[in-house]
């Protein structure tokens, strides 16, 4: 009797079990199943009958037999070439198994640092898969095409088994085809579709746990409709370029893959099946088999550099490599921490706002949200200075970014400025511990003593959601929150700095003036209710343009009175103005052509 045959009796009998008063059916009945299932429907009705009475079964009971054999013939007819795998006869050892592996894909493929170790070890993952609870994503990324992904899952799919490459898949086939075929599934093309499809980002994420690995469906089921539970557990690569989404990515272990140098020489691949393929199935079943039952519950040493979430895609294999032995449990870890250690986590923006704040507030207390999100846009390097539409981040935005994390803005006593909402420190203190700790935070590369400094909302012009200009601040008069911003003048702001201190765009900070005399009491009506439209020379400035430097000095034409009521941060640079000449002129002071015919024409007199 063969494997099949048992396969048959038993489903017979399963069938006749739910019968009332059934006998067993004989176990040479199974030839006579195979028969019936190869018959057309027409000629498989006329005999049903009949070879019901023959097996002494009831025609429901037949039916269902002959069903199931007709659901297994065709996934043998289905399967593919490489699905048919033979055990190699001999045991065989894992470190020399692992290096065949790797071999094959640095043959092919130029890899980054760890890369292949990664691969090798997943290889024999996805032939173990069901020893664990955890089954780690394999993520291929790159920044453009030609970067080596689909050569990556060619050869996967040579060396793992049962495996399916396909370029697309809709959510409804991926449950449905995995429920069915149980496959190493190799997904190509990721970008085109993935991103744009949440429901099937929920479906892979569901794969990840093994106790989670499932979906429920509505199925008809002879004209009724009744939930089905489908499994999403299932070895899974995906190959993308750019990145994917936050929740994928903390899944998986990600192999950042760049083009091949123009001096790098690798073998071609053929992109088919051969022998050496062939012969590592062979050892890789073998394995799997001797080893299966030593990959349960694994509980291997777990490098510091590794978040949990980290730790728990490389637990599994972590533990092939311990059993495989030789230097391989090494060469594991220092490609975990490679991959997957420090700065190499899936963060999502909520945490990369979180680091950024941390930046942004230094060793200060609190800090007025106005300030904050002008610190936040101040870096062009990062999302918030075009965080939508082109524009900046507000602070209803960032109200919104934050909100998930428990912190709310509130009132804010900031010495020499007038109380506003904002944020205290000490409200992110928590979360920074939870969601920063384990990563390659900011405090690593600025101690809060070394935290670069931001200029204030009102030095950045920055406007709050409600469209206002500046916020007041205490002080000044009510005019002193002038900022000229129809002529583009962001840095001619008449209004306090967020700290007291003067301030540039360049985060520099700048000291206390030298002259005592030249820092005006902002108090005095500078700026009459009336007050003229300044100069047109201003208007001649491209709007958005950062405050630089464009004379050393004022024109030796101008002379500048004693009496001049105009406040110290009209400057655009942060230097201190210094002392007169004994000729009554003042040198090296840092206002342009523009400031210069501003102050001549009288207005702050």
């Amino acid at each position: 009797m063969t494997g099949d045959d048992d396969d048959i009796w038993r489903a017979l009998n399963d069938a006749r079990g739910r019968e009332k008063d059934a006998k067993p059916a004989k176990r040479g009945n199974s030839a006579v199943i195979i028969e019936l299932a190869k018959l057309s429907p027409l000629d498989y009705e006329k005999r049903r009958k009949e070879k019901a009475d023959e097996l002494g079964v009831r025609m429901s009971a037949l039916d269902q037999a002959v069903r199931e054999q007709q659901a297994h013939s065709h996934d043998e007819a289905s399967a593919l070439p490489h699905w048919k795998v033979e055990p190699w006869p001999d045991a065989v050892p894992g470190a020399e198994l692992l290096a065949g592996i790797r071999r094959e894909f640095e043959k092919y493929i130029v890899l980054p640092a760890g890369a292949a170790d990664a691969l090798s070890l997943w290889v024999l993952h996805a032939w173990t898969i069901d020893a664990g609870d955890i089954s780690p994503f394999l993520v291929l990324a790159s920044p453009t095409k030609r970067c080596g992904k689909t050569s990556v899952l060619i050869v996967l799919c040579y060396l793992t088994p049962r495996s399916e490459l396909a370029s697309n898949i809709s959510a409804s086939a991926l449950f449905r085809y995995v429920e069915e075929m149980r496959p190493t599934l190799l997904i190509d093309e990721a970008d085109s579709f993935l991103k744009a499809d949440e429901a099937m980002r929920g479906i892979l994420n569901s794969g990840h746990t093994r106790a989670a690995a499932y979906v429920i469906r509505s199925v008809e089921t002879n004209g009724d409709h009744k939930p089905k539970r489908f499994s999403t557990w299932t070895p899974k690569a995906i190959a993308a370029i750019g990145e994917l989404a936050d929740t994928v990515r903390d899944r998986a272990v990600i192999l950042q893959l760049q083009r091949k140098p123009r001096t790098a020489k690798v073998a071609r691949l053929r992109k088919r099946d051969c022998d050496e393929f062939a012969l590592l199935r062979r050892k890789a079943a073998r394995w799997a088999v001797d080893n299966f039952d030593k990959l349960r519950d694994p509980d291997p040493k777990i490098p510091d550099a590794l978040d949990d979430r980290a730790a728990d895609n490389w637990r599994p294999l972590l533990a092939i490599a311990d059993l495989a032995g030789d230097a391989w449990p090494r060469w594991a870890r220092e490609a975990a921490c490679l991959l997957s250690g420090k700065g190499h986590e899936a963060t999502s923006i909520g945490v990369e706002l979180l680091a950024d704040i941390y930046r942004a507030f230094g060793d200060e207390p609190a800090l007025r949200s106005i300030d904050l999100v002008a610190r936040l846009a101040a870096d062009p390097e990062r999302p918030w200075v075009e965080w939508k539409n082109g524009k900046p981040i507000t602070q209803r935005q960032l109200a919104d970014l934050l909100g998930p994390f428990g912190i709310t803005s509130e009132t804010v006593h900031i010495a020499g400025l007038k109380d506003a909402m904002g944020y205290k420190r000490v409200r992110f203190e928590e979360p920074w511990g939870a969601y920063l700790s384990g990563q390659n935070t900011l405090s690593d590369q600025f101690p809060p003593s070394e935290v670069p400094k931001y200029p204030s909302a009102n030095q950045a012009s920055i406007s709050d959601d409600f469209g206002s200009t500046l916020e007041g601040s205490q002080g000044t008069s009510q005019n002193d929150n002038l900022s000229y911003s129809d002529a583009g003048l962001g840095t001619w702001v008449l209004d306090s700095p967020v700290d007291g201190r003067e301030g540039d765009f360049d985060q520099v900070e700048a000291g206390p003036s030298d002259n005592p005399e030249l820092v005006t009491d902002t108090g005095a009506d500078t700026v009459s209710d009336d007050a003229e439209t300044p100069p047109t020379e201003f208007g001649s400035i491209p709007k958005g343009t950062r405050a630089q430097v464009e004379q050393p000095a004022v024109p030796d034409n101008l002379t500048i009175p004693n009496d001049l009521s105009i406040p110290l941060r009209l400057r655009r640079q942060p230097e201190p103005l210094p002392e007169p000449r004994k000729d009554g002129k003042w040198a090296g002071t840092y206002v342009s052509d523009d400031d210069a015919a501003f102050i001549a024409s009288g207005k702050f007199k």
